[in-house]
């Protein structure tokens, strides 16, 4: 754990949040003149009884505000009541009623009330607090495009030092840098601009710049606590822990002598204070204050359980650093098992940080944040593991990395299948419209980006503040299904382990699933009847085997051009990544960069030969496939479908750059096999594909894709239009099988525990339970002789993974394919992850199927030959 992010971390959602003095209410008319009179009778002792009470007696007018008078009292009530709630304490409580202020004000285009000082800015300080750095971001330049239309300098100022504090959490320092110097040409001298661009330099490691800007902010303003904190992380910098403690506690006095410090000022001016005796290794001391932090935090805490209890922790990440710090310091001290339950305590405020979250991009970053706590604790139960042989602690380290594993795919997946059931309920019905029209907003707001300098400023702005309305609408409509249909939840629970050695005797199967960590990686190996866990270091040696591998299918000549150093590397990834050679059937849950490794063409043995036919691949002796997690693993089940049909897309794209001639050849073997619709060429459009796809059990897409990039998110080709990977989030799709038969459908942007954000992983958050994509640029002519033999198989058996492992076979054992073409380059592309059905299941599936069927001609044989008799 690297502790010399708790200094930035106190500096980087400290910096001078200014939020405006609560309104107070004039008096109205009817709906309006009861909402200002409970409001002036809340404002004359606010407690946070009597808010909640408000809360209480307001709700009862939420269906009659039908005057802009009304609406614009239920705006100053509901920003009123954030105020306090924040000033309480109660983070999540405060962002409910600024956000219901801020949507009403700009649903309903009101005016005359600051709505900038009075909620959004401080609305877009709270997004900063938990950690929803998307929210934040768009808030705040909702707020400073206002600003900058109204021509009010202080807020364009206040907006500039804000949003830099976003991209100092998003740690892109020089873009906050830049923007700094913006503000810094409005006001040269303003102390919080100054203190943001200091903290900026410092992690950048500019100590010498990071030092002249705090000094020079001292003697503009010498109450600036940040100023003497910025001195304190560059003095530990240098090692002169003296002058480090003596800039702290300036700081703290300073505090102290401010009447408007609040406990969470204080609080994180206790975890600055800690880098201190971190340094100093005074462990006895930090014990010491991270009671105060407790205590100051936690109103229900008691010194005498040293751990606060879970019913009393809260949604905050000043609580979640010092719980991470108290897990290091029990580490450190030899109290293993107690660092254990703190780290559990942490689990559970990432948690309750995670429910705040309503947009996917700011719960994956802060479940990327999270993954770091959840290596340290398997290294951790690890050791404890060698050290006692007890096996509770590698199941125990197992369920952690399996709950880190793509975890919002597993709720997206969980949510569409128990909300299909309900689809006709106008809530459900509510929430598929509004993330359809969430995605298309987002979408829009891209595609106006994407035009650089000739992107319009005012449409992007105006799309954002409808794009940010209807994400706070969302989260209380999923609140409320929560509320309504408690099962949505169920995606929360941990596995049982006895319930997947059941499953894998069942499927008579080998489950290995891999966490990969910074310093670590583990392989989980479940059989059965036992429980095998190793640990890999993550050392550069590892690093260069696994990408140099990976770098073998970045087109055909690589692997052509060296076939020795191709087996070499192949037998030494097999060998490194402890892949068993002596199983049947593998269902393997990849991490990381391991998601892009094709693990079948793994060589079991090395070999001299040259022929890539007689290769010993892991192909050849083992059915291998794939999934997300050993939770979606488990919650799959085996169908046996007769009647499949196909929605297939071919747009072919002829007379063009980009055609498919052979995607024409793939429709029609798949028609020799499957009946279905089958959209080509001008008909293969997105609209029509989803008109036609609740119609049919598969979905076959023959088309263009790309993986995307930091700016552009991963998308797949229609006839008419490319779409991007958000907008198949909204879409709710039942399939049982996608086939993705495109370039690098399993590529995209890698996300920490949520794997490649690819088109493929689109199509799960869409619904779709089993999807058969590409990890690379597949080869058109290729692509259509493996899609053939894949859907000869899958009609001949129904067995999915089964079906696609025997096409891979029958391609490397062709007589007239060249050696060349039997590079794994061609053959090895796609990948299955999903169920997995048992031959055995399927033939006595058949069996039933046939038995029924003789029954029935028995009966009907009895029936007319008693009727004969009469």
């Amino acid at each position: 754990m690297e502790f010399g992010n708790f200094k930035i971390f106190f500096l980087s959602i400290g910096f001078a949040w200014f939020i405006g003095n609560p309104i107070q209410a004039q008096t109205q008319h009817k709906t309006s003149d009861f909402l200002y009179n409970q409001l002036d009778y809340f404002l004359q002792n606010p407690t946070s009884s009597s808010a909640l009470r408000l809360d209480k007696l307001i709700d009862s007018k939420k269906q009659k505000l039908h005057t802009k008078t009304d609406q614009l009292a239920w705006v100053i009530t509901h920003a009123n009541l954030g105020f306090y709630l924040n000033k309480f304490g109660n983070l999540p409580a405060a962002i409910h009623h600024y956000e219901i202020s801020w949507k009403t004000y700009s649903d309903n285009t009101l005016s005359n009330y600051d709505i900038i000082e009075n909620c959004l800015k401080p609305l877009g300080n709270l997004y900063i607090k938990i950690g929803d750095l998307e929210k934040a971001d768009s808030t705040i330049k909702s707020y400073l495009y206002l600003a900058e239309q109204n021509q009010n300098k202080s807020k364009v100022v206040s907006g500039i030092t804000n949003l830099s504090i976003v991209y100092n959490n998003k740690k892109q320092y020089q873009k906050a840098i830049q923007l700094l110097y913006k503000g810094l040409e409005i006001d040269s001298k303003n102390p919080n601009l100054l203190t943001n661009l200091a903290t900026n330099q410092l992690a950048l490691k500019n100590y010498n710049q990071a030092q002249e800007l705090a000094q020079q902010i001292i003697t503009i303003a010498p109450n600036q606590i940040n100023a003497y904190q910025i001195l304190a992380a560059i003095a530990l910098e240098k090692k002169d822990i003296e002058l480090a403690k003596k800039y702290i506690n300036k700081a703290k006095n300073r505090l102290l002598e401010n009447k408007n410090t609040s406990t969470r000022d204080l609080a994180k001016w206790q975890l600055a204070y800690i880098d201190i005796l971190l340094s100093k290794s005074e462990f006895t001391e930090i014990q010491k204050v991270l009671t105060e932090i407790y205590t100051t935090l936690l109103p229900e805490y008691t010194e005498t359980s040293k751990l606060p209890l879970e019913k009393n922790l809260i949604a905050d990440r000043v609580l979640l650093k010092a719980l991470d710090i108290q897990s290091y310091i029990y580490e450190q001290t030899g109290q293993s098992i107690k660092a254990i339950q703190s780290y559990d305590l942490a689990f559970v405020v990432n948690t309750k940080l995670d429910l705040l979250y309503p947009l996917q991009e700011t719960r994956i970053l802060q479940h990327s944040q999270n993954r770091n706590r959840t290596e340290s604790y398997i290294d951790l139960l690890f050791l404890l593991h060698h050290k006692t042989n007890n096996e509770k602690y590698i199941e125990k380290a197992f369920l952690a990395a399996e709950q880190s594993k793509a975890p919002f795919v597993n709720e997206a997946l969980v949510s569409k299948k128990i909300l299909s059931r309900y689809k006709n309920d106008s809530l459900v019905l509510e929430k598929k419209q509004l993330t359809q029209e969430i995605a298309t907003q987002e979408t829009l707001i891209l595609r106006e980006k994407l035009q650089g300098q000739n992107a319009n400023i005012v449409k992007i702005q105006e799309l954002t503040t409808a794009y940010n309305t209807k994400s706070i609408a969302l989260k209380e409509l999923s609140k409320k299904l929560e509320y309504k249909y408690p099962i949505l939840l169920d995606h929360q629970k941990t596995i049982s382990i006895s319930d997947l050695q059941k499953k894998i005797k069942e499927d008579n199967i080998v489950l290995i699933e891999y966490f990969y960590g910074n310093q670590n990686i583990y392989q989980f190996k479940i059989h059965h009847n036992h429980f095998e866990v190793s640990k890999i270091e993550n050392s550069e040696d590892f690093k260069k085997t696994i990408r140099s591998y990976i770098d073998f299918f970045d087109n055909a000549s690589k692997i052509k051009d060296d076939i020795k150093r191709f087996t070499k590397n192949s037998y030494e990834v097999l060998t490194a990544l402890k892949i068993p050679t002596n199983t049947d059937k593998l269902i393997i849950i990849p991490d990381s960069f391991l998601n892009f490794i094709p693990f079948e063409t793994l060589l079991t043995r090395p070999v001299d030969t040259y022929i890539f036919q007689d290769m010993p691949f892991l192909l050849t002796s083992t059915e291998v496939s794939y999934e997300i997690s050993a939770k979606k693993y488990l919650r799959s089940t085996t169908k046996h479908n007769t009647n499949n049909s196909i929605l297939g897309v071919f747009p072919v794209f002829e007379k063009t750059e980009i055609a498919l001639p052979n995607s024409v050849y793939e429709s029609e073997s798949i028609q020799q096999y499957f009946k279905g619709d089958f959209l080509q060429n001008e008909q293969a459009t997105y609209k029509n594909f989803l008109k036609k796809a609740e119609q049919h059990n598969i979905i076959h897409l023959s088309t263009h894709a790309t993986p995307g990039n930091f700016l552009v998110p991963a998308a797949i080709k229609f006839r008419n239009q490319d779409i991007f990977v958000n907008q198949l989030y909204s879409s709710s799709l039942s399939a049982e099988l996608v086939v993705l038969s495109a370039c690098e459908t399993g590529i995209g942007r890698l996300s920490k525990g949520e794997g490649p954000i690819s088109i493929s992983r689109g199509f799960q958050y869409a619904g779709i339970e089993n999807v058969l994509f590409s990890l690379w640029k597949v080869n058109d002519k290729t692509t259509a002789q493996l899609m053939n033999s894949f859907y000869k198989n899958l009609n001949n058996s129904n067995l999915k993974a089964k079906s696609l492992h025997q096409a891979k076979l029958e391609y490397l054992n062709q007589k007239n394919i060249s050696n060349i073409q039997k590079s794994p380059y061609y053959w090895a592309a796609f990948v299955y992850y999903g169920s997995i059905e048992d031959q055995r299941h399927s033939s006595l599936y058949i069996w039933y199927c046939i038995g029924i069927i003789v029954f029935l001609l028995i009966v009907l044989f009895l029936h007319k030959f008693l009727q004969n008799k009469k």
